[in-house]
């Protein structure tokens, strides 16, 4: 299942193809801890996010709403991550600034190259990720949409949680 925007309709082109094992990646997080798709993942699966520069102000309300609601999806099993395309020190600068307790690792991606691996060029994403590692869904989101309803996500990862 896809989604995005609105209308929810997502173009197939855009993001991993759903149902297909999911990249493995190395990345560094904000305190310099190296992470790998598999350490990632929680009980049951895990909620990987993709956005541009951390800075940026959409970017900055798309990751308060994770601060905010993480600890909803780590209850379930499911472990929750950021990727941006910002050096560790940035997303450091981020994670020590921020008045909310952050319960997910920042991960840099300075030279996209995960964003590439997951085909999120330019797209702000949030993919479900299964316990067997296989993208089952993602929403590509516009500028002016933060993340998808709670509503949304939930049922997407309860659906996960059942395969």
């Amino acid at each position: 299942m896809e989604s995005s925007g609105a209308n929810g309709a997502a173009p197939v082109d855009i993001g991993p193809r759903l149902h297909r094992p999911a990249p493995d990646f190395a990345a560094r997080d904000q305190e310099g801890l190296f992470h790998r798709l598999p350490n990632l993942m929680g009980e049951n699966g895990l909620l990987l996010n993709f956005v541009g520069n951390i800075w940026q102000s959409a970017n900055v309300r798309r990751i308060v709403w994770l601060q905010r609601h993480a600890n909803a999806f780590i209850r379930d099993g499911f472990n929750v991550a950021l990727v941006a395309n910002d050096d560790t020190y940035l997303l450091y600068g981020f994670y020590a600034s921020s008045p909310v307790q952050m319960d997910f690792p920042l991960l840099a991606d300075v030279d996209g190259h995960i964003h590439a691996l997951y085909n999120l060029l330019q797209s702000p994403a949030m993919l479900v990720i299964d316990r067997s590692q296989v993208v089952q869904h993602k929403w590509i989101m516009p500028d002016d949409r933060v993340w998808p309803t709670m509503q949304e996500i939930t049922e997407a990862v309860a659906a996960a949680q059942r395969l």
